[in-house]
């Protein structure tokens, strides 16, 4: 947007989504205080959120039955427990490119396909958990033809049932430790049946918010989640597509509004008049203080929460004085 005359805007992330004006007092520019008017504008306006779909970038499974071979180049992941007892964990990471880093994540869901199950009638339906991962692991290029439930041996940078990056980065514990590897607590589950019911959809969470929310804001903690089944029961293994599936790759669709847009900020006569765009779903405060750096923001208003895409006015008396304003959402 235009900058009015006497008028500074910068961007800040220490509440959320907000941005920050200030006023210079130089000759008749005055900063402006004191709340006048509030006024809703352009009432029944209506903005869908944006979305977009993913695919994995990078996925491998962890096999407790070959822990120092690698399968990251398969057309599945391996999760859940075989017929003779030993475990598999799956790891899946998306890339969030294709979405800016100052979005409000609103929801997301996981879509993933059983491409196959233990061949005989002891297969045992159960949930899968997805974990968010605490720390980053290879991916690996590795398919096996002979024994493809084993995969082949690791080479270095690869994942393992041991080690995170092969052969120099070892797991907190084989397959990976709760609360040090990967979080404790589940951020979606699905009860997992045969393949015919395919594809399984892990639904919106707010803990799977959250852990996109922190991958598009902090992509450097992004490290993806572990599908985890029921670890104390055998014939639960299944295969879920991979990257590499020819056929259905595994789908992340995400949805999400992007933050406060400053539409005008401008001086008139004594007035100050700032207006912004209130999107559906948020609550708005506009704050003020004298300094840049320190202080504590003071409410000028509370514009309140919204149901619809409003246009929001604020017009405020003048002082003499130096301040800053933000339109911060909370």
């Amino acid at each position: 947007m235009a900058r009015p005359s006497g008028v500074n805007l910068e961007s800040s992330d220490t509440t959320g989504s907000e941005a920050q004006l200030m006023q210079n007092s130089t000759g008749r520019e005055m900063a402006c205080r004191g709340l006048i008017l509030l006024a809703a504008l352009g009432l029944g306006l209506r903005v869908a959120a944006l979305s977009v779909t993913n695919n994995p970038v990078t996925d491998t499974s962890l096999m407790e039955v070959a822990p120092d071979h690698n399968n990251g180049g398969q057309a599945w992941v391996l999760a859940g427990r075989t017929q003779n007892g030993p475990h598999n964990h799956a790891l899946y990471r998306f890339g969030f490119a294709n979405v800016p880093s100052n979005a409000i994540i609103q929801s997301a869901v996981l879509q993933l396909e059983v491409t196959h199950q233990p061949g005989d009638a002891s297969a045992v339906d159960s949930p899968f958990g997805l974990h968010r991962m605490l720390r980053p692991w290879g991916e690996g290029t590795n398919v096996a033809i002979a024994n493809p439930g084993q995969g082949t041996p690791a080479t270095p940078g690869e994942a393992t049932w041991t080690h995170s990056f092969y052969p120099t980065n070892a797991w907190a514990a084989p397959g990976g430790a709760a609360g040090v590897d990967y979080a404790t607590g589940e951020s979606s589950y699905q009860f997992i049946y045969s393949p015919d019911l395919s594809p399984y959809r892990f639904e919106s969470t707010p803990e799977m918010v959250d852990d996109v929310q922190e991958w598009v804001s902090r992509p450097q903690n992004n490290f993806g989640w572990m599908l985890i089944g029921d670890d104390d029961t055998i014939y639960t293994a299944r295969r879920f597509n991979s990257r590499e599936d020819p056929n259905a790759q595994p789908l992340l669709e995400v949805s999400f509004i992007l933050p406060t847009q400053i539409e005008q900020a401008v001086k008139i006569g004594n007035q100050f008049n700032l207006s912004f765009v209130a999107l559906p779903g948020q609550s708005y405060a506009v704050e003020f203080r004298d300094s840049f750096l320190t202080g504590n923001w003071q409410t000028l208003a509370n514009v309140g929460y919204f149901t619809e895409t409003n246009r929001v006015l604020v017009v405020d008396t003048a002082t003499p004085t130096q301040r800053f304003y933000r339109v911060a959402t909370h």
